[in-house]
């Protein structure tokens, strides 16, 4: 009887650490792989490339138009508060892909090397906003579709995009925004003006249906653009 004992207790102490040690490799294997909206409910999915409905949106650094180390400063018809959301949203993109610039040093580029910023409209045009991306050595290429911004987004690309009346803006004027992440048909978005509606989730079907149709948004051809290296 007590050699029984002792080897039911050997097993249940066998069973036990090895139980423990998946556990502890299980844990330390799920680090990192939960994504949490502002209300703490976690995404249940993990970072999984294979797993084609959640994709991790980018953390940038979030920087504001309005912001008092620059929004008086003055390019032309206005300044970098009221008109200042291209080179603000190129400068947080700028940042997460290649060296930490700031707002003005992105307007300063645009404002004097291109006649795209606050000259005979308010504002930059997407031209002018492809000329700062180049001038940091960083590509991009044109949204053609729906289907391509969902997929551009699957694939964890940036997206940059100008949007008119509806989420961020509203009516005549026109408003950019980054886009990134994607789960269940939303997309992460980061917004230069408003800190409400930035950093939070939005439906990807309605920001495309509200993307900028303006001369100066879709002078390449349309107002959203994929940026990479």
């Amino acid at each position: 009887m007590k050699k029984l004992v002792i080897g039911l207790v050997t097993i249940g102490l066998f069973l036990t650490n090895g139980i423990t040690q998946a556990k502890g490799d299980w844990i330390q294997d799920q680090q990192g792989k939960w994504e949490y909206y502002a209300d703490e409910e976690p995404i249940e999915n993990f970072y999984n490339k294979s797993y084609s409905d959640f994709t991790k949106p980018i953390k940038f650094p979030q920087y504001y138009q309005a912001d008092s180390r620059w929004g008086g400063k003055r390019y032309g018809l206005s300044n970098l508060k009221i008109t200042g959301c291209v080179p603000t949203s190129l400068a947080m993109i700028i940042s997460e892909l290649k060296e930490d610039v700031t707002p003005v040093q992105v307007a300063d580029y645009i404002y004097n090397t291109s006649m795209e910023m606050n000259t005979t409209f308010t504002g930059t045009s997407s031209l002018g906003a492809a000329l700062a991306l180049e001038n940091w050595g960083l590509k991009y290429r044109i949204v053609n579709s729906k289907e391509d911004l969902e997929l551009s987004l699957k694939k964890g690309y940036i997206v940059f995009g100008i949007v008119g009346h509806g989420i961020f803006v509203k009516g005549n004027s026109t408003h950019s925004v980054i886009l990134s992440g994607y789960h269940n048909g939303n997309t992460k978005a980061i917004d230069p003006d408003n800190m409400d509606k930035t950093d939070r989730w939005y439906n990807m079907d309605k920001i495309w249906q509200q993307r900028s149709t303006a001369a100066e948004d879709v002078v390449l051809g349309g107002a959203f653009m994929v940026v990479y290296k």
